[in-house]
């Protein structure tokens, strides 16, 4: 099965499961909050990164307001995400950077977000696809490894490349539910330790599982 062909067979799996709905695990167009959700998310677990959000922002709602908190206050609400005090520092200063330079508000070039402290690529990659609904395919573990195992990217692929080559294979109106719906299908089937191959509703056309 070429990739082109295998992709549209993962997409048509990813909608029958999961439909419209996964996109609704995003506020969207809020993003100030997906920018600071994505900086929590990393090296911690989703529920973690839910209670830092909310937590931080039940208290503010702009980068000035992050900026008025001492830094005891700040880690304190985003504690829950782990490696609060360097992830403190880090928001402090993109916040200073984004009321000085930006007006308060995120720029949507990716090339400004990466030069932003804590931002990488996956992060740069969350703002665009669901902050500004740029035609984007953020890379988390789920997405690489269940990419890898099906064949749509090569197995020793680095991030551009399994970001590059999905787009490549995916319609601009499909990434999101690329996205989105591979983590969900990662967490449920496709785990990284202990994958549940003999009931993927994807094993037929795996080389993981073949």
């Amino acid at each position: 099965m070429k990739k082109k062909e295998k992709m549209l067979s993962v997409l048509e799996i990813l909608k029958k499961l999961y439909g419209s709905r996964v996109l609704d695990s995003l506020k969207k167009n809020d993003q100030f909050r997906i920018l600071i959700g994505a900086i929590l998310s990393q090296r911690t677990r989703d529920e973690n990164t839910a209670k830092a959000v909310k937590r931080l922002f039940s208290a503010v709602t702009h980068p000035q307001d992050i900026l008025k908190l001492d830094e005891e206050e700040l880690q304190r609400l985003i504690k829950p995400s782990g490696y609060y005090r360097q992830k403190t520092k880090k928001i402090k200063k993109l916040c200073e950077i984004l009321t000085d330079s930006y007006g308060g508000r995120v720029p949507e070039r990716r090339e400004e977000l990466l030069h932003l402290p804590g931002v990488g690529p996956k992060t740069a990659d969350v703002v665009l696809c669901y902050g500004f609904n740029r035609p984007q395919i953020p890379i988390d573990i789920h997405v690489e490894v269940c990419s890898k195992r099906l064949g749509l990217v090569r197995k020793n692929a680095r991030y551009e490349e399994i970001r590059e080559t999905l787009e490549s294979l995916t319609s601009i109106e499909d990434r999101q539910i690329v996205n989105l719906g591979l983590v969900r299908f990662g967490r449920e089937f496709c785990r990284t330790r202990y994958p549940k191959c003999r009931i993927c509703p994807m094993n037929h056309f795996c080389n993981h599982y073949g």
